[in-house]
């Protein structure tokens, strides 16, 4: 039965292009990665990996504000809950970088080890969350105490930890482990694996909506997003999108959600109730790898590491 159903999705989801005016801000650093965005939405904070720098952009004026030196290779970045301060993990220093988003200076080194990945705050404000490949076959999860800086726990996480969400609701952490092609479920009170849940090939992004209800998962080698009912706990379908997605993000409405595929230059979307299965694009640049969604719910912006560029487009 779920051969058919997935059969039916395939040829449902072809891609229709969207002809949007697209615009790039240019020379973000080196080798621009991930993006967070301020909570109005006015300023775009950007991991420019071959520098080594936090970059905030002005989306408005579109230029770049200013930088800072985070440390070597960084990669994933999150805005705390009050919105004053970036948390940067920084690959080859083994360090997550707090960055002080009013003075633009890096006011704490939080020292993790092996190579962290990704970073995430819960919606309680007070554990942040951070993937880490390590330096053997073996990943962690960190817990971190926000207020006091430390790691307070480690939790194994198998091999190759890249992604991760954090449901606003339940505050389960969502692990994606591209070893194993799963999403591994963590309770934080608990401090332990508590669900493991099977998607595609090669997985690489996550979102979780608003409201926790779904999550997303981004599959770069079997080319779809696997769609996850969190409540329930278990995965509902697959859908192709494109080639080698990698970034997801759902709109701040909770109403639909974009993929970048890494490999298509174009950035898919769909709604996030799965009303239609037709999937939309927005083209953008070859080899870009991390998408957010503006308050206005139609704006994405987009991260191209080729071009070392923010591209920012209107979605259909």
């Amino acid at each position: 039965m779920m051969k058919a159903v997935l059969t039916v999705i395939a040829a449902a989801a072809l891609a229709v292009p969207a002809h949007a005016k697209t615009t790039r801000i240019r020379r973000v650093g080196e080798s621009p990665e991930f993006l967070a965005l301020s909570r109005n939405g006015r300023i775009a904070y950007v991991t420019s990996f071959g520098t080594g720098e936090l970059v905030a952009v002005d989306l408005l004026q579109k230029t770049v504000l200013r930088r800072v030196v985070v440390g070597g290779s960084p990669i994933g970045v999150a805005i705390d809950g009050e919105g004053r301060s970036a948390w940067v993990a920084c690959r080859d220093s083994g360090t997550i970088a707090v960055v002080d988003l009013a003075s633009m200076r890096v006011e704490a080194n939080i020292v993790v080890g092996g190579a962290p990945n990704a970073v995430a705050f819960g919606g309680r404000g007070y554990r942040a969350y951070v993937t880490n490949f390590g330096r053997s076959r073996e990943g962690v999860l960190h817990i971190i105490d926000v207020r006091e800086r430390n790691v307070v726990a480690g939790i194994k996480m198998g091999m190759a930890p890249i992604a991760l969400a954090v449901s606003p609701v339940t505050e389960l952490v969502y692990v994606v482990n591209g070893g194993s092609n799963e999403v591994w479920v963590v309770d934080p009170e608990k401090r332990s694996v508590v669900g493991k849940l099977g998607v595609g090939e090669a997985p690489i992004g996550i979102a979780v909506t608003p409201d926790g209800s779904r999550i997303f998962v981004s599959n770069s080698r079997s080319h779809d997003l696997t769609v996850i009912d969190a409540r329930a706990g278990t995965v509902l379908v697959s859908i192709p999108v494109g080639r080698a997605p990698f970034g997801v993000t759902v709109s701040p409405d909770g109403k639909r959600v974009f993929v970048v595929n890494t490999g298509a230059k174009t950035v898919a979307v769909l709604p996030v109730d799965l009303s239609s299965l037709q999937v939309r694009t927005i083209q953008v640049d070859k080899g870009c790898i991390d998408v957010k969604v503006l308050p206005d719910n139609r704006t994405v912006v987009v991260t191209s590491e080729q071009s070392d560029s923010l591209l920012l487009a209107q979605a259909p």
